[in-house]
């Protein structure tokens, strides 16, 4: 072999060593660090055993152990003392046996391994990220647009599934950009602490740079799945939403492969409706190939709270035969952003037949009642009295400090929950136990007391049926952001009722009614007295006729109650005449007839009882076309339909037939 072979050999060795060092620690660098350690250690037995040949006594092991400590570091600047160990005698256990040679030299090879990692720490963490950006074996890239402690928060739980005790899953990839400001350099450097990315933007490294970076419509991309997480730190998430949305389409990004959410404050809620007013626009859902999530974050709060503790889990509901002894009670103190997304989560998951068939009753307190739900009703008309179709709701004006709160509480007995979401922290947990005091001195059951605690920490104990909610640290989390559980079982539902259009091609409230349906599937299976292990082995949810029926009365009081609490109106059923006759566009005439997106109205917004009619109404218009399957239409057994398929919509989100 000539020189010039031999050094392009050793050449080739070494940039294959270095490639083959620098994969290894981007992609598994604690597993490959673990690893060079036990072979390191199994170096410095060697030397000290190879040492321990020059002599006995306590001297000579004290020896032995220094030298072959000093060997094991000479290890770290590429050195060895191979050749004093075989020079000693009685040291050919070494030297004559292979199996430890290769062990010895494996443990040069690991210290030279370490030796790379800490020079790439210090010298080459950007070529090393940028390496595992565009190179990494990942098959989960989440991109999260936002510098805040939310953002780091959301990304660290994400790399480690909520777990951030545990190690970062080598599988996902965690991206931060972020904008050029105050919080950058403290971001930059605890991402890098969980295994995150962090880059940031400017007029020369926009969004679309970053996405393309991150392998985004490159070959690779096939096999992987994209979140991009747009935080709620300004103003322009609507024009970054659409920007990523066209980005893909440019880059033939499959629907399957990406995913945006968009997470808005309160404050910015109008950012939520920009972009649910383009996602009903269904040449615009079919152009972009992506699923569009609108997160608003006083909803996550709340939402979260409700899963804790659920109103179908209320002791004084009583539930027998699917029908509950009395109707589902609450009382919200404070009509602000946090009481009216609670009452309005309340009320989509309180709806449950009674024996007298009163509708959930909700007792708001705010000092200013008239302004306060004269806001929320303008905003929730299907809500406003006298329709009471899902819910009673009773505005009191009152003075929490005052006497005439006990009385109140007095006045309005059997509540269920109580939620306490006034001016501050201090005085919410003051009226929590000022509540609890009182149901104490009567000595009566506790209802559930939510106290509503801004921006705190995380509360892990709670005093009986008092407990916190508010904590962002309960909702920026993998499970709650990326609800892949409530979005495996809405596919499935959708999926069941035919799939089309694709899940990613339905707009926001179509896709959001499916989940409000997954989320009160609990609910339904402990009124139909069923475990869910039990459920998905059934055909149907109950072979019991009568139960059957209640279920069904239940489903359409949910749906009632979400579309109210989405803001919906009902169209009765002689403006729904009225609108067949005057329609004059290409589209189908029944569908305006009954239901209109844009200005929020449903005929089948109205109560169970009078479906029939509606139905019936429905069916004649139906004969003026030639749509068969409209002729058909029940209403209610759309009910009933949902209700009997739960099982199958069980089995379909597990995978199963």
């Amino acid at each position: 072999m000539s020189m010039f072979s031999m050094v392009l050999m050793i050449l080739f060795s070494f940039i294959a060593f270095v490639l083959g060092v620098f994969y290894l620690l981007a992609k598994y660098k604690r597993i490959t660090l673990t690893i060079c350690s036990f072979f390191i250690l199994i170096g410095f037995g060697l030397y000290t055993a190879g040492y321990l040949s020059f002599g006995e006594g306590f001297a000579h092991t004290l020896l032995a152990a220094l030298r072959g400590l000093f060997s094991t570091a000479r290890m770290f600047i590429m050195s060895h003392d191979y050749g004093v160990i075989a020079s000693v005698q009685g040291a050919q256990w070494l030297t004559e046996n292979i199996w430890l040679q290769i062990l010895f030299w494996l443990a040069h090879v690991s210290a030279a391994i370490v030796m790379q990692a800490v020079l790439f720490s210090l010298f080459g963490q950007k070529m090393m990220e940028s390496f595992r950006l565009r190179f990494g074996l990942h098959k989960e890239v989440y991109i999260i647009k936002g510098s805040d402690i939310n953002a780091l928060m959301l990304g660290e739980n994400i790399a480690t599934h909520d777990m951030t005790q545990k190690s970062p899953d080598p599988k996902r990839l965690v991206l931060f950009l972020l904008e050029e400001n105050r919080h950058m350099e403290q971001s930059l450097k605890k991402a890098v602490y969980f295994g995150g990315i962090a880059r940031v933007l400017n007029r020369k490294n926009d969004l679309r740079h970053y996405l393309d970076k991150a392998g985004f419509g490159k070959w690779r991309s096939r096999r992987k799945k994209y979140h991009v997480i747009l935080m709620p730190e300004d103003t322009s998430v609507p024009d970054d939403a659409l920007d990523v949305a066209e980005y893909a389409k440019e880059k033939a990004v499959t629907s399957e492969n990406l995913d945006i959410f968009v997470i808005v404050s309160s404050e910015f809620e109008w950012i939520r409706e920009q972009i649910e007013s383009f996602t009903q626009n269904q040449n615009a859902r079919s152009k972009f190939p992506c699923t569009f999530h609108m997160i608003n974050e006083m909803d996550l709060l709340v939402r979260a709270m409700l899963e804790k503790h659920p109103p179908y889990q209320c002791k004084g509901l009583r539930f027998s035969g699917g029908i509950a002894k009395r109707q589902f009670n609450a009382m919200i103190l404070g009509l602000g952003d946090v009481g009216k997304q609670a009452l309005l989560h309340l009320i989509m998951n309180g709806q449950f037949i009674t024996k007298d068939r009163s509708r959930m009753r909700a007792i708001v307190v705010d000092k200013e009642k008239d302004h306060a739900c004269g806001s929320f009703w303008s905003c929730y008309p299907a809500l406003k009295p006298p329709l009471n179709l899902v819910c009673e709701i009773k505005p009191e004006s009152c003075d929490v400090w005052s006497e005439d709160f006990l009385a109140l509480l007095d006045k309005w007995h059997d509540i269920d929950y109580i939620i306490v979401a006034l001016n501050g922290n201090k005085e919410n947990k003051d009226v929590a136990r000022i509540i609890r005091q009182y149901y104490k001195s009567k000595g009566t059951t506790l209802p559930v007391i939510a106290v509503s605690e801004k921006n705190e920490g995380l509360h892990r104990v709670q005093q009986g049926d008092v407990f916190t909610f508010g904590c962002r640290e309960e909702i920026y989390k993998d499970a709650v952001i990326i609800r892949e559980k409530t979005d495996r079982v809405a596919k499935a539902i959708h999926n069941v009722y035919g799939g089309l259009p694709p899940w990613h091609a339905l707009d926001w409230f179509r896709q959001e009614s499916n989940r409000a349906m997954a989320n009160f599937i609990p609910a339904m299976l402990k009124l139909a007295n069923i475990s869910e292990e039990k459920a998905i082995e059934e055909e149907a949810l109950t072979e019991d006729p009568a139960l059957a029926e209640v279920l069904a009365e239940t489903e359409h009081l949910r749906w009632n109650a979400f579309h109210a609490a989405m803001g919906y109106e009902t169209i009765s059923i002689d403006e729904m005449q009225k609108r067949f006759g005057a329609y004059n566009g290409d589209s189908d005439p029944l569908e305006y007839a009954r239901r209109d997106s844009g200005d929020r109205l449903h005929v089948c917004l109205a109560p169970w009882n009078d479906l029939d009619a509606v139905s019936e109404t429905y069916r004649e218009l139906a004969h003026r076309t030639d749509n068969k399957k409209e002729q058909m239409r029940d209403f209610k057994a759309n009910d009933r339909s949902i209700v009997q398929y739960i099982p199958k919509f069980l089995r379909a989100a597990r995978g199963e037939r």
